[in-house]
C-alpha cells in the first residue's frame, strides 16, 4: 500500500492480486467482447462509458466490490471522514500497442479509482497543480536540482501493473504513457462523490447531498 504525499496530494496505490487472467469465464467474455470492438492498430485510447454505468453489469459485481473496498480504504485512512461514498460514474478503457491516454482531469469528482486488470506496459503520470511544484506555488524558484523527487518535479510517474488500483483526487491532471506490449492495457475506472451533510463552520456553509 502506498500513500504518496505528492505536492501535498494524496495518491493511493495498492495491488489487489486480482488480474484479468483470474476473472471467471463470464467476466472475461464480457470484457473480451469490448476488446473485439476496437481497432488494435489505433493509436488512440478506447473509452467505453455505457452512460457512465459500466460497473452496473452483474458480470462485473466482483470488480465493483473490489473497487468499493479500495475506495472505502481511501476514505477511512486518508480522508478520515464518515460520509457515505457514492459511485457517480464508471467506465472502461483499452490501450492497444503504442496508444496512450492523453492529459485530462475528472470534473465533479471527490476522487477517482483506476483499476488495472491487465497492464504489462505503461505508466500513470500525474502533473503538479497549475504546473508549479512545491517550491514554485507562490514564487518561481529555479533551484539547481541535484535529483528529481515528489516535491521538486513538475510531473510524477506511477508504474502500474496487472492488479493495481490507484486512487487520487479527480481534479489532478494526469495521463498515461504508451502501451508497448502486444496485449491491450485494460483499466476500469470509477468516480466517487460523498453523500450526507458537509459543513465547515455553521449553517451558512452547509450542504446536504
Amino acid at each position: 500500500m502506498i500513500f504518496n504525499n505528492l505536492w501535498g496530494i494524496p495518491i493511493y496505490k495498492q495491488n489487489v492480486n486480482y488480474a484479468f487472467s483470474q476473472f471467471d469465464e463470464d467476466t472475461k467474455e464480457y470484457i473480451e467482447n469490448y476488446i473485439t470492438q476496437t481497432d488494435n492498430a489505433s493509436k488512440n485510447v478506447n473509452v467505453f462509458m455505457e452512460r457512465g454505468y459500466f460497473l452496473e453489469d452483474l458480470r462485473l459485481i466482483k470488480i465493483k466490490d473490489l473497487i468499493q473496498q479500495q475506495a472505502l480504504s481511501f476514505r477511512d485512512n486518508i480522508m478520515k471522514c464518515s460520509n457515505e461514498l457514492l459511485i457517480q460514474s464508471s467506465w472502461f478503457t483499452i490501450n492497444h500497442k503504442d496508444s496512450n491516454h492523453g492529459e485530462h482531469k475528472h470534473p465533479h469528482t471527490i476522487f477517482s479509482v483506476c483499476y488495472y486488470p491487465r497492464a504489462e506496459s505503461g505508466n500513470l503520470v500525474f502533473c503538479c497543480p497549475d504546473g508549479k511544484n512545491t517550491w514554485q506555488k507562490d514564487y518561481r524558484f529555479g533551484f539547481n536540482w541535484t535529483e528529481w523527487n515528489e516535491w521538486n518535479s513538475s510531473d510524477w510517474t506511477i508504474p502500474v501493473q496487472s492488479g493495481d488500483v490507484v486512487i487520487f483526487p479527480g481534479w489532478v491532471q494526469h495521463f498515461t504513457t504508451p502501451n508497448e506490449s502486444d496485449k491491450p492495457r485494460l483499466m476500469i475506472g470509477a468516480n466517487y462523490w460523498l453523500k450526507g451533510e458537509m459543513q465547515f463552520k455553521d449553517e451558512l456553509d452547509r450542504i446536504n447531498v
